[in-house]
C-alpha cells in the first residue's frame, strides 16, 4: 500500500487552491510518486475565485492591453496550472536552484504545465470572445491583476512574428504554399482546426510565451527526485518568466481583438488555421494534445 497526500497551494489569505494529490508507490525502479491532479482544475478554481470578487476599489493601472497579459499570466499559468506546486513561495527554495546543469522541471511535469496552460487559455479565449472582450470579460482581467499576486501588475505589448498570421493575406499566402506543398497534413490540420480552434490557438501562444521561454534555462539539464515540498525556481527567476509570458499573451489577446474586428469576420477556424500550420516559425508546436486538460505526473523518490 502507498501513501496519499493532498497537495495545496496558499494564493493569498483568501484562497488556498486544491492542487491535486501526491501517492507514493512501489514501482519497478523503487519508489516513485504520482502526482494527479485535481477534481477541479487550477484555472477553474482561481476564475471561480475571481467571478466571487467584488470589482477593485480602484482600477488597475496601465494599459488594457498591459493587465490582459498580466491577467492571462496569472490565470493559466502562473495560479492556474501545476506550475503553482513548482514556485510555491511557502515552500523554502531548493538548493539545486544553484546549479546550472540540474533540471528543476521533469519532462513529465514540463507536460503537465503545457497541457494545463493550453487548456486554461482555451477556455479564457472562449470568455473572450462570447462577448468581443466585453465588459464581463474586463471585469475579470481587472479581478486578476488586483487580486492574484504577480511580480508585475502590467505588462509592455510583444509584437513578435506570431503577430503576422492574424493578417488576412499572410494567412491565405501560408495556407497556399501548403495546399501546394502538402496538401496531406493541411486537411489533418483543417480538420483539427474546425474541432478544436480555440485550443489549436492557444497552444501556439502557450508554446511561444511559455515554452519558448527563459523557462528552457530551468528545464535544461538532468535530475532525478524532484522535490515537491522545495520551491523550484528563484524570485527573480519568477519575474524573468512571468514578464516575459504576460508580454506575449497580451499579444494573444491583441491577437483575438484583431480577429474580432475583421470586416468582413473570416469564420473563426479560418482566423486560427495558420496557427496550426507554423512549425517552421516555432509558433505551432509538434504533437500537442488538443483535448488534454491535466495528466498525472510520475516521479521517481521516496516522499511526497
Amino acid at each position: 500500500m502507498g501513501t496519499n497526500e493532498r497537495l495545496e497551494v496558499r494564493v493569498n489569505d483568501e484562497l488556498v487552491l486544491d492542487a491535486g494529490t501526491c501517492e507514493t508507490l512501489s514501482g519497478p525502479n523503487g519508489p516513485e510518486r504520482i502526482v494527479r491532479p485535481p477534481p477541479t482544475s487550477l484555472f477553474q478554481q482561481v476564475l471561480g475565485y475571481l467571478r466571487e470578487k467584488p470589482a477593485p476599489p480602484k482600477r488597475p493601472s496601465g494599459s488594457m492591453v498591459g493587465r490582459e497579459g498580466v491577467a492571462a499570466s496569472a490565470l493559466v499559468l502562473r495560479w492556474g496550472s501545476y506550475l503553482a506546486v513548482l514556485l510555491d513561495h511557502d515552500k523554502p527554495v531548493w538548493p539545486e536552484v544553484d546549479s546550472p546543469s540540474t533540471s528543476r522541471i521533469s519532462d513529465e511535469e514540463m507536460a503537465r504545465i503545457n497541457i494545463e496552460s493550453s487548456a486554461a487559455l482555451a477556455e479564457w479565449i472562449d470568455i473572450y470572445r462570447a462577448e468581443r472582450g466585453g465588459r464581463v470579460y474586463e471585469q475579470l482581467v481587472n479581478r486578476a491583476v488586483a487580486y492574484l499576486p504577480m511580480p508585475k501588475k502590467t505588462s509592455r505589448l510583444k509584437v513578435t512574428e506570431v503577430a503576422a498570421l492574424w493578417e488576412p493575406g499572410m494567412a491565405a499566402r501560408l495556407v497556399e504554399a501548403f495546399r501546394a506543398a502538402d496538401a496531406d497534413r493541411l486537411a489533418r490540420v483543417r480538420e483539427d482546426v474546425e474541432r478544436h480552434a480555440s485550443r489549436v490557438l492557444a497552444n501556439a501562444l502557450v508554446n511561444m510565451a511559455w515554452r519558448n521561454g527563459p523557462v528552457e534555462d530551468i528545464h535544461a539539464g538532468s535530475f532525478q527526485g524532484f522535490p515537491l515540498d522545495q520551491r523550484r525556481v528563484t524570485l527573480a527567476e519568477e519575474r524573468d518568466l512571468m514578464v516575459f509570458a504576460s508580454e506575449r499573451l497580451a499579444l494573444g489577446m491583441m491577437i483575438c481583438l484583431q480577429f474580432s474586428m475583421e470586416r468582413p469576420p473570416r469564420p473563426w477556424a479560418q482566423q486560427v488555421l495558420p496557427y496550426g500550420l507554423a512549425e517552421r516559425m516555432l509558433i505551432t508546436p509538434s504533437s500537442w494534445t488538443l483535448t488534454e486538460v491535466s495528466r498525472d505526473v510520475r516521479l521517481l523518490s521516496t516522499a511526497c
